[in-house]
């Protein structure tokens, strides 16, 4: 009772103060005043001002915005669900962006989209374009890119402003560095991993610096087809890939971002997923260099190396009959009757890829990439195996195989 004789006072002071003969001015100070201190006259005094009440929905508090959505203002509706958005309440903030966003301009869908975008709302930003309501802007590029369209549907400035590329063409090999790498992702989420990782690489190059440089990650999107079964090796499908592009010169390794499958390294190219972490792509950068695994190795790829002898990597020595190098120890590779030895009796990033690179691995890698005549397994080499007809820029020499 108490709150209703409150709120006809107010109303009733509203209208009185209409028979005034005071300036609009005041009326609306007025009317904005009862609004902030008794939230119930706000319907009364929005529709007598409502012009300006919208042009200050920002400053109303919540319970005021809140009870004026409610009572179906268009504009009150879409800024409360700006504010929610704002607050992390994506899905309160729905029912009323989704009843008032087509009576809005395309600068306050901009913040919609922004805020949904910010949020990671795929589905809601997929509704917004499924009405046309979604505007050309940063949100709308991410959702391309989260829905893996080719590159040529991206905007050249918002690539540029993300830090990718779109074009094999817009690459240059770096003459400083020992090793170029293409880096390479068909997916949104592979972009800010791949700089991550050659933000870090920088900061520490390993083993040495000049080694590795690394491009900026160049987006395929569709154009390339990834296995996408989490439980298996990550791979893609290169050999029809690979004659529809032209390759730049001057890179040796790829190294190929999907969205799912574990890590590894064929022939010049290392595949891994976004969720890798950055040790597992040092491990993998090892590789390109020889670098072997010292846990247990597949049972097909033991029933050739470890029939072998000598050194079979810069961290693996195969017995069979001859003395293994002073101070090195037993390691689990080779599970087939001949004996595989490693370096240390420690575990190295080699068996666990979450430990640091050691000094001593350090060292037998800057003494691997030092050989005079080491040529690695480039990617080229593996790409000369599936199809010889490659289209490359320039011609480059040919190299030996090895697995």
């Amino acid at each position: 009772m108490k709150t209703l004789v409150k709120y006809l006072i107010s109303v009733a002071v509203v209208l009185s103060v209409g028979c005034l003969p005071s300036s609009v001015e005041q009326h609306r100070n007025i009317a904005f005043w009862h609004a902030q201190h008794n939230p119930h006259s706000i319907v009364v005094n929005y529709y007598r001002f409502a012009d300006e009440f919208n042009a200050q929905l920002n400053s109303l508090s919540d319970p005021t915005l809140y009870l004026l959505a409610l009572n179906a203002v268009t504009d009150a509706q879409f800024a409360w669900a700006l504010r929610l958005l704002n607050n992390d309440q994506p899905r309160a903030a729905q029912p009323f962006w989704r009843v008032s966003v087509a009576q809005q301009s395309e600068q306050k869908r901009q913040q919609l989209s922004a805020q949904l975008l910010r949020l990671e709302r795929w589905g809601d930003l997929e509704s917004l374009k499924e009405q046309q309501r979604l505007p050309a802007s940063d949100a709308a590029e991410h959702l391309k890119l989260k829905r893996r369209v080719a590159p040529q549907f991206i905007e050249q400035g918002f690539a540029n402003d993300e830090g990718f590329l779109l074009a094999f063409s817009q690459l240059q090999a770096t003459s400083q560095c020992q090793f170029n790498v293409l880096m390479m992702t068909d997916h949104r989420q592979g972009i800010s991993q791949l700089n991550a990782f050659t933000q870090r690489y920088q900061q520490q190059p390993q083993p040495r610096t000049a080694s590795f440089c690394f491009s900026k990650p160049i987006y395929l999107g569709n154009t390339i087809d990834c296995q996408q079964q989490p439980g298996l090796a990550a791979k893609c499908d290169w050999q029809p890939f690979i004659t529809q592009q032209r390759w730049p010169t001057g890179f040796d390794f790829i190294v190929m971002m999907t969205a799912t499958g574990a890590g590894n390294v064929q022939g010049g190219i290392m595949h891994l997923n976004s969720a890798s972490h950055y040790g597992l792509f040092l491990h993998e950068l090892m590789h390109f260099n020889g670098f072997e695994d010292e846990y247990v190795l597949p049972i097909a790829k033991q029933a050739w190396l470890c029939e072998q002898r000598g050194f079979v990597a810069p961290n693996l020595f195969i017995a069979n009959g001859v003395p293994a190098p002073a101070g090195w120890t037993l390691s689990d590779s080779c599970q087939t009757g001949s004996k595989a030895y490693k370096p240390s009796a420690d575990w190295s990033i080699m068996q666990y890829q979450r430990l640091p690179l050691s000094a001593q691995y350090q060292q037998l890698w800057r003494k691997k990439i030092s050989e005079p005549d080491y040529q690695p397994v480039r990617f080229i080499d593996y790409f000369r195996q599936m199809e010889p007809a490659m289209d490359f820029i320039d011609k480059m020499p040919n190299k030996n195989i090895a697995e």
